[in-house]
């Protein structure tokens, strides 16, 4: 390898290993625990290259706790992936090996590179915040990042050589998956037993699990979901001992009770499109090997079976998914004015051709006359030397009606313990337009669905600085430990349209200490993390198609489109080839793109990389074999 390439390899590594630094030293919880664990898997990885590319699928859904810091740019599964980058590009370094020739790195490189740049183009150095929202020019690098995260990890998928080492790699890569997925199930089983209950299916509540991301709305869970079902199957095909079926068996109907417990027609069309899909490719797949074993094994029969009565009873005849699928007429014409407003925002022919820029849709709409309106915002501020907090209500575009029918559906929350058997007590400084009126709540709830709560509405009768103090009325928590953790949220709102307030120095306590962190916004929005319910429209377009084109124009739609046409010409060549996980990769790429009909991907980074991991992988997996024998 020539000293460029090497040197090249290496600011890669280096910068990677700096990015990385800067954010685990920067960890509002614990900034030493994250830079060495930080540390410990770059070494880690280097001894053993393979483990970073499986452990990126394999914790993905675990590493993210944005309620809990704050952060919205930034979480610790970056962390994980700046370790694999900066580890594999070190040990590719050192080895001499790298991108060849015939590799699209560097263009896909270059391509995300100014993807990002024209999204990225008016931010400055002090606009630089973890805890910057949606709305700010640092939300072109938080949609960005998976695309960013794809091209620098490729060339490591690139490293696995041959069709014959490429075999069991892709298959430790789809196990990962999966394995992955468990901590998705652990948590949705937790999360509904917690509330409204595992088997209380008439109560409309949709499950987020760990995916936080979808605190202002989103299909997070969703997408993810239909990713990973047909590697279920192959997981289900390639085991054969007694007890790994049985356990296997188990985790399958827990999956599909966790996917009908969306209640998203969505996620229950895509699974049911990719596995006639899957089914008629493993048929035809039996057939041309002229198998004689039975296409259905009887233990295969008997989870078919478990999986029609588990579908039975969930989606009974009082189920919450009953109603969701009687609106689903109405549901479509409010979708189609949707997407006619954020096609709106393409106003000029360079619009239409390149975008408006990658993740700048929220911003967009709350400047656009014409947008869904916000239910609320949050952002802190520093004045004179005081730290303090800016709580917006609903914006009044809307009409005085409409716009406190918003009220109260945006909060800026805090993670706090429950205390059992104790009413919480409640104190702050504020100032605002006399009249104001706000809600304070301490609330029993995993994400967006609120159990049991107390609660005190505010009323301000002063313009200046007013400091108020009062005890919150209603349920008196009564919950076990294991219900409890991590399920205590203390949340503000301002009911009042157009109405502003400014926070400082606040206080909860139940029976003892302060229970609040930063509360005096010393670190910014530390701690702090924004939550909507019911009304998610100002941050998503729910199509992934229009979201391609609405931020990176017909070109960055055309490019998608034509990348997913190679893959599918790809896969569908190697499956007639008899490469066995062509099929389950078909399955998987074809479920989330019929899902993309309907939601959002790019906005969610963990699911967006997970995505552009599994096309990546795909592709080189079904590479021609004269294309694996030129890699390093």
């Amino acid at each position: 390898m020539s000293i460029p390439h090497r040197l090249v390899l290496l600011v890669i590594s280096l910068a990677a290993l700096a990015g990385g630094l800067s954010i685990a030293l920067a960890h509002p919880l614990a900034p030493l625990w994250a830079t060495l664990v930080f540390l410990g898997l770059i070494v880690l990885f280097v001894w053993q290259p393979r483990l970073g590319l499986v452990a990126v699928p394999a914790f993905l859904p675990l590493l993210n706790f944005s309620p809990w810091t704050g952060w919205l740019i930034v979480d610790e599964f970056d962390l994980l992936v700046l370790a694999v980058v900066a580890a594999g590009y070190l040990q590719m370094q050192g080895a001499g090996s790298g991108p060849q020739r015939g590799d699209f790195f560097p263009l896909l490189l270059i391509v995300v590179l100014l993807i990002a740049a024209l999204g990225t183009s008016n931010l400055a150095l002090p606009d630089l915040d973890g805890f910057a929202g949606y709305d700010s020019s640092l939300n072109r690098f938080r949609v960005g990042k998976s695309l960013l995260w794809g091209a620098l990890l490729f060339p490591l998928l690139a490293r696995v050589g041959s069709r014959s080492s490429a075999g069991p790699t892709t298959a430790g890569f789809s196990c990962a998956c999966v394995l992955g997925s468990v901590w998705i199930i652990l948590a949705a089983c937790w999360e509904r037993g917690f509330y409204p209950g595992w088997f209380e299916f008439s109560t409309p509540y949709r499950t987020v699990a760990l995916f936080w991301e979808m605190h202002l709305g989103g299909a997070a869970l969703d997408a993810y979901l239909v990713l990973i079902a047909p590697l279920l199957v192959w997981a289900w095909q390639s085991v054969s001992t007694p007890v790994l079926r049985f356990t296997l068996g188990i985790y399958i109907q827990a999956y599909v009770y966790v996917c009908l417990t969306t209640y998203s027609r969505g996620v229950l069309g895509a699974i049911a499109g990719s596995m006639v899909l899957l089914s008629a490719l493993l048929l035809k797949q039996r057939g041309r090997i002229g198998q004689a074993a039975p296409v259905f094994k009887p233990s295969s029969i008997f989870m078919l079976l478990l999986v029609a009565l588990e579908v039975v009873l969930v989606l009974g005849s009082d189920s919450f998914m009953n109603r969701r699928l009687a609106e689903s007429e109405r549901d479509f014409g409010n979708r189609l004015q949707h997407w006619s407003q954020g096609i709106g925002l393409l106003k000029t022919p360079q619009q239409w051709l390149l975008g408006i820029g990658l993740g700048s849709l929220p911003a967009q709409w709350a400047s656009d006359a014409s947008g869904p309106v916000l239910s609320g915002a949050s952002y802190s501020r520093r004045d004179n030397g005081l730290h303090t907090m800016v709580l917006e209500g609903p914006d009044d575009r809307a009409g005085d009606n409409n716009s406190r029918k918003l009220g109260g559906l945006y909060a800026l929350s805090q993670r706090v313990d429950l205390v059992s058997g104790q009413r919480y007590l409640f104190a702050m400084d504020v100032r605002g337009k006399p009249g104001t009126e706000m809600m304070v709540q301490v609330c029993a709830m995993h994400l967006l669905y609120p159990g049991k709560c107390q609660t005190r509405r505010i009323r301000l009768d002063s313009d200046g600085w007013q400091h108020w103090e009062s005890a919150l009325f209603g349920y008196a928590f009564k919950l076990t430990d294991w219900q409890s953790l991590g399920h205590g949220v203390f949340a503000l709102s301002v009911l009042t349209p157009g109405a502003k307030v400014e926070m400082s120095n606040l206080q909860l306590s139940a029976g003892g200490g302060d229970l609040l962190r930063n509360a005096q916004f010393q670190h910014g929005g530390a701690a702090w993390f924004p939550t909507a319910r019911s009304y998610f429209l100002p941050w998503h377009i729910d199509n992934l198609y229009l979201e391609i084109l609405i931020e990176t124009g017909l070109i960055g739609l055309s490019a998608f489109l034509a990348f997913v046409y190679l893959l599918a010409r790809r896969l569908i060549a190697a499956f007639g080839q008899g490469l066995p996980l062509a099929a389950y990769f078909l399955s998987c790429i074809a479920g989330l793109l019929a899902l993309g009909l309907l939601v959002s991907v790019l906005d969610m980074p963990r699911v967006a990389t997970l995505l552009a991991l599994m096309l990546l992988w795909a592709w080189r997996y079904a590479a021609p074999e004269r294309e694996c024998e030129t890699s390093p």
